[in-house]
């Protein structure tokens, strides 16, 4: 059980060595990292403490939302330490506002991190990045009744959080008309050459005609043939399971402007939840292969 008033004491003292406080942190490598310098620490504990900014001599709670899950990123975290360390992890409230709390408890053995000899992908960790900022907008009541554009913003400030580069609303390639150039909603760079697009739209069920214009926008916006792009919708209905079955029937058939080469509708099995369910089409462009996740949020009702 965590000790509210340890986490306030380390908060308010000014010299804290086994204290790591971050303003959001999802990466299950950092966590590693973290969990791994507390576990031998002098003091007998530690704690990594998440929706904080902490200095010498003070601190700001920034806060997380309600709902806010670290379970899968810590579950990952430890796979990749030499041991399984003793931990207690879970949401408090301080001042008003809701942080995360993961306390790690002094072990006899030294615990190592250790780096995967197959390292995730840029692509493998941004798509987990973005599925977690899923999550989180998804816990969020603000967000059950909104516009797509602010469900867009949302996700685009959890994204630059994690230090990606986002251009949003970006005026590039084509417009659905070929008139004028067309606003993609979220363009990401990394090392200022551009990394993904990300098109995203409300649903409130399948219009597969509302949903081919997105599609093809992908496709007319990417003018450099992106490794991977993103199809993001918002799906507001009561039986998101059966619409699920529905979309990955339409879109692993449909006719893209790119040739389609397969689809995998399993791409989502290391994630275990229910309603945040993705599925990629590979396509074959000039000759070199590219992939098109289409992720599906269910958003709650009211």
């Amino acid at each position: 059980m965590i000790d509210i008033n340890e986490v306030k004491q380390l908060l308010q003292s000014p010299d804290s060595k086994n204290l790591i406080c971050r303003k959001l942190e999802f990466r299950p490598q950092n966590l590693a990292m973290f969990i791994a310098a507390l576990s031998n620490m002098p003091e007998g504990y530690g704690y990594i403490v998440i929706g904080v900014i902490k200095n010498t001599n003070n601190y700001s709670i920034n806060g997380i939302s309600n709902g806010f899950i670290l379970d899968e990123p810590i579950k990952r975290a430890l796979s990749l330490l030499s041991e399984q360390p003793l931990i207690e992890f879970g949401p408090l409230s301080i001042e008003g506002g809701n942080i995360y709390a993961i306390k790690v408890i002094n072990v006899e053995n030294e615990i190592f991190f250790n780096i995967p000899q197959n390292t995730e992908s840029l692509t493998d960790l941004f798509i987990r990045d973005l599925y977690l900022a899923c999550i989180k907008l998804q816990a969020r009541k603000l967000y059950v009744s909104t516009t797509e554009d602010e469900r867009n913003d949302f996700i685009t400030d959890l994204l630059e959080t994690n230090g990606y580069h986002i251009k949003d609303q970006t005026r590039r390639g084509s417009s659905a008309s070929g008139k004028s150039s067309g606003e993609i909603d979220i363009f990401v760079e990394n090392d200022r050459m551009p990394f993904t697009i990300i098109e995203a739209l409300n649903l409130d069920s399948l219009n597969t005609k509302y949903l081919d214009v997105h599609l093809d926008k992908i496709y007319s916006y990417d003018t450099t043939g992106n490794a991977f792009n993103v199809c993001l919708s918002y799906v507001k209905v009561k039986d998101f399971g059966s619409f699920w079955d529905r979309y990955c029937n339409y879109v692993k058939t449909r006719e893209y402007p790119v040739m389609l080469v397969s689809s995998d509708t399993n791409a989502d099995k290391d994630y275990s939840y229910s309603d945040i369910r993705f599925m990629t089409t590979t396509h074959n462009r000039s000759g070199k292969l590219t992939c098109l996740y289409h992720i599906c949020v269910k958003i709650q009702e009211t």
